[in-house]
C-alpha cells in the first residue's frame, strides 16, 4: 500500500500519523518509569518536500513535550537530490530543532558526495542489498568497508540495516561499524514487548574469546586430512590457535565468524582452488595475511599464482616443518603485502 499512499499523496497524513504514535509511545514508556531510546521516524520524499514540514514537526514536539533528541528522522538519499539547495535549508532547520538526520538505505540511490559533506546529518544507513552477502560477496565487502571509512571521516555514525546473522556482525565489527538493524537482533516487536527489551536493557552480547587477543589465528584449508593434521601439529609448537577447513565454503564460514589473522591454503582444491580463495579472502579481508601451499614444486608457476592472491608466501608442501614454521613466523611479523617469496 506504500505506493498508493505516494501516488495519492496520502502519505503525508499517514506519516503524521506516525510520528504522533512514535510521540505518544515515548510519553507512555516515560510515565511508566522506562527510559526511553531514540526512535528513528521515515520521512516520505513527498513529506520531505513539503513546505511545512519543519513547523509541523516543531509543532509535533512540542505539543508532546518530547525531547527533539529522541527522535530521528530518516530520509532517503533519492529524496535529498531532488532539490539540493532545498534540502541542505530543509535539514539545517530540522537540526536546529535537535532532532537527528540520517540517510537511509545509502548506496541505492545517486547521491553526490560534494553535496553529502554540506547536509547536517548524524548518521547514514547502509542498506541491506550490500550486508546480504558481506562475508561472501568481494565487492559487497569493499563498497562496505568504504562506506564506513567514508561516514567516519566525515563524522557520520553508521547504521548496517539487514544484519541477520553472527557472521555479518563479526564482520560489521572488525571494520567499526556503529550500530545494526537487523533479524540477528531481533524481529519487529509490538510495542508493549519492546518496552519490556528496555525496561531489562536487553543488549547483544560479545563472546569473550578464549584466548588472549594477541594470540595469532591462522586457519589451515586444505581438502587432504592427512595434510592438514601435519600442518596443524607442526603450527601448534608455536603457540597458534589454529582453525580448519576443508574446502571454500567452510572458510568462508570460519571467516564470517571470528578474527583470523592468516589463512594457509593448499592450491589443489575442488570446487575452487586456493588461489581463487585467496583472491576471495584479499576482497572480503584485505588485512588477513595470505599463504598458498602447494604439492607442484614449479616455483615460477606458484609465484605467479600467489602474486594474483596477493600471497605473502608460497610453501612447497616438500618444506621442512622448520622452514614451515619460519616462513609462517616471518608473514606473521611482517604483515606486509609485498610480492610473494619463496621458501628455501
Amino acid at each position: 500500500f506504500m505506493p498508493v499512499l505516494e501516488e495519492t499523496g496520502l502519505i503525508v497524513p499517514v506519516g503524521q500519523w506516525v510520528l504522533n504514535a512514535v510521540c505518544e509511545q515515548i510519553k507512555a514508556w516515560e510515565s511508566a518509569g522506562i527510559q526511553p531510546v531514540p526512535v528513528a521516524v521515515n520521512l516520505s520524499a513527498r513529506q520531505f518536500t513539503s513546505k511545512d514540514l519543519g513547523e509541523t514537526i516543531k509543532r509535533t514536539l512540542e505539543e508532546h513535550q518530547i525531547d527533539p533528541g529522541l527522535i530521528e528522522l530518516e530520509i532517503t538519499e533519492s529524496s535529498l537530490m531532488v532539490n539540493t539547495e532545498e534540502a541542505v535549508r530543509t535539514l539545517e532547520y530540522l537540526s536546529g530543532l535537535g532532532v537527528s538526520l540520517s540517510i537511509d538505505d545509502f548506496g541505492t540511490g545517486y547521491s553526490s558526495l560534494s553535496y553529502l559533506k554540506r547536509f547536517p546529518l548524524d548518521s547514514l544507513k547502509i542498506d541491506r542489498s550490500f550486508i546480504r552477502d558481506v562475508t561472501t560477496d568481494g565487492d559487497d565487502a569493499t563498497i562496505t568497508r568504504a562506506v564506513i571509512s567514508m561516514a567516519h571521516s566525515l563524522g557520520l555514525k553508521v547504521v548496517a540495516e539487514g544484519v541477520e546473522n553472527e557472521r555479518q556482525l563479526s564482520f560489521l565489527t572488525e571494520y567499526g561499524c556503529d550500530q545494526i538493524q537487523g533479524y540477528f537482533f531481533t524481529r519487529p516487536l509490538p510495542a508493549d514487548d519492546c518496552g519490556v527489551w528496555l525496561r531489562e536493557m536487553r543488549r547483544l552480547q560479545q563472546v569473550s574469546p578464549g584466548h588472549p587477543m594477541d594470540t595469532p589465528v591462522i586457519l589451515l584449508v586444505n581438502n587432504d586430512g592427512a595434510a592438514l593434521t601435519d600442518l596443524r601439529q607442526s603450527l601448534t609448537k608455536d603457540g597458534y590457535r589454529i582453525f580448519v577447513a576443508y574446502n571454500a565454503h567452510e572458510a568462508f564460514e570460519q571467516l564470517g565468524t571470528q578474527r583470523v589473522d592468516m589463512v594457509i591454503a593448499d592450491q589443489n582444491m575442488p570446487g575452487m582452488s586456493g588461489t581463487e580463495l585467496l583472491e576471495h579472502i584479499k576482497a572480503l579481508f584485505p588485512d588477513t595475511v595470505r599463504i598458498i601451499t602447494s604439492a607442484y614444486t614449479d616455483f615460477g608457476v606458484m609465484a605467479d599464482a600467489a602474486s594474483r592472491a596477493g600471497a605473502a608466501r608460497f610453501i612447497p608442501r616438500s618444506a621442512s616443518e622448520e622452514e614451515l614454521r619460519g616462513e609462517v613466523r616471518l608473514a606473521l611479523q611482517s604483515r606486509s603485502r609485498m610480492a610473494p617469496s619463496l621458501a628455501a
